[in-house]
């Protein structure tokens, strides 16, 4: 049965806008549980609103798998729907709060690797639209304390923990295998890419479960050389005969110039939200909204690039 949009559900019932941001929050953590913890709910909480939101749209949105939870097709659709719908709902929120709209200076922390790959293009843009606000940005290795630092904001990859703090959802990432593409050619099969030599990432998981065909499938990961940002691990794979396993925002520029091509792209690893947050003072703040708008923008391109190379 096809998915009615949110706009219009949301017109014609007492549908919650809770239960919205519960479907979006589990679509982008892969489970309930992951939402529960970014939106600061209780388990039983998120579940309770995600059925009752099937019910009111008479549409199955998602399906418990061995792995977490899955969209299925009506449920896609209606998940990005829906997160435009929020994305609004917040813009129209941050124009009503006017007399908070406006701000001289704003301090942003960010992943280094996101940073380098995303920030650069949303900040010219940011500073065109915004001419009087001065950004500063931080690239940091660590998760900044928004409430103990003095940050503006901060983009955020992965499982949310404080729901102290109001956070946006920009979409999600998919990680990807990648290699130069003389080598990526012969790299057919789960088999081949665990024998392989891998470049690694400091932290990264040396094991980690898939899925192929539908079926769980566990990879494993070994190589004599470690980096520190993903980008170092990619160039790497374009000069030698390594795998690199990095987010879709960093494979979409080498991919786009034939330095790499991805690597068994029937392979589904898992993959991780995104979020900016603020702290309930700037959730009115017009630049931040603009910034949020080009991040998730930017995050969408890189995904359908390398989705598209598949």
């Amino acid at each position: 049965m096809k998915a009615r949009s949110p706009a219009r559900v949301a017109a014609r019932t007492s549908i919650d806008l809770d239960a919205l941001r519960a479907v979006v929050a589990t679509a982008d953590g892969g489970s309930l549980s992951a939402a529960a913890r970014a939106l600061g709910l209780q388990l039983s909480t998120v579940s309770r609103q995600v059925a009752q939101l099937e019910r009111t749209i008479d549409v199955t949105l998602l399906v418990r798998t061995g792995r977490g939870i899955r969209l299925t097709p009506a449920g896609e659709r209606y998940v990005e729907r829906a997160r435009r719908v929020l994305l609004e709902l917040d813009a129209a929120e941050g124009e009503a709060r006017a007399d908070s709209s406006s701000v001289a200076s704003l301090r942003v922390a960010a992943p280094v690797e996101l940073s380098l790959r995303l920030l650069p293009a949303a900040l010219v843009e940011l500073s065109r639209r915004h001419p009087g606000v001065v950004v500063s940005v931080a690239a940091e290795a660590r998760r900044v304390s928004l409430l103990e630092e003095d940050f503006d904001a901060a983009v955020r990859i992965g499982a949310l923990e404080d729901s102290r703090l109001v956070a946006r959802a920009l979409g999600s990432t998919s990680i990807v295998f990648v290699a130069r593409p003389s080598f990526g050619s012969r790299l057919s099969s789960v088999a081949a890419i665990n024998d392989a030599e891998h470049v690694l990432v400091g932290g990264s998981s040396k094991q980690l479960v898939g899925v192929l065909a539908r079926r769980d499938v566990r990879i494993r990961r070994a190589g004599a050389l470690s980096v520190s940002t993903f980008s170092e691990a990619a160039a790497i794979a374009a000069l030698s005969d390594r795998v690199a396993m990095v987010p879709a925002f960093t494979a979409s520029e080498w991919i786009r110039s034939g330095g790499l091509v991805r690597v068994l792209p029937e392979l589904e690893l898992p993959g991780a939200p995104v979020h900016l947050l603020l702290p309930h003072r700037n959730r009115g703040v017009r630049a931040l909204r603009t910034l949020g708008e080009l991040l998730a923008t930017a995050l969408g391109r890189a995904e359908r690039a390398v989705s598209s190379a598949g």
